[in-house]
């Protein structure tokens, strides 16, 4: 199985041992993996000197993903094997993440693939969409004000706006 990792600031393809889903999680053959800023700042080594991440010798990257389940670990009753899905792999220490032919996220981490989407359009959706969620919800506006979102081109914004709006 191939994976994308960056290693003394390159980003580079591995090979790696298929990874195997444990109680409450689900193994995704990945479709599609967006690139995050984050993966930008991970592959450049920005992270490694930054207490959020202990060093290692490799980083694995990729957050957002969009696939088909093809296992279930124990426990699972959510989600079944051929189910279109997107996920969030959020754990920076992980030693696959996304940007993998497969990856492990728990069941709490994916969500059904929206109907209609193309692999490539789901896979934006878990990272950015959860954070304009987050950030709406924190505004804790009431009905009838107002929310400037400057920034609305870009991928937290247009969730943000479009999240807003709905409600």
């Amino acid at each position: 199985m191939r994976a994308l990792v960056a290693r003394d600031g390159a980003v580079r393809i591995v090979d790696a041992a298929e990874p195997e889903p444990g109680p409450g999680q689900v193994r995704i053959r990945v479709e599609a993996a967006a690139v995050n800023p984050v993966d930008l700042a991970t592959a450049a080594g920005v992270l490694a000197d930054n207490r959020l991440m202990p060093h290692h010798e490799t980083y694995a990257l990729g957050w957002d993903v969009a696939g088909v389940v093809d296992r279930a670990g124990p426990g699972v009753t959510g989600v079944r094997p051929g189910e279109r899905v997107i996920g969030l792999s959020d754990r920076l220490t992980d030693p696959l993440k996304a940007q993998a032919d497969l990856v492990v996220l728990d069941e709490t981490a994916v969500a059904p693939a929206p109907a209609g989407v193309a692999a490539p359009e789901a896979s934006t959706l878990p990272l950015n969409a959860l954070t304009a969620l987050q950030a709406l919800d924190l505004a804790g506006l009431a009905e009838g004000e107002t929310l400037l979102v400057t920034g609305a081109a870009g991928g937290v914004g247009g969730y943000l706006v479009e999240l807003a709006v709905a409600r």
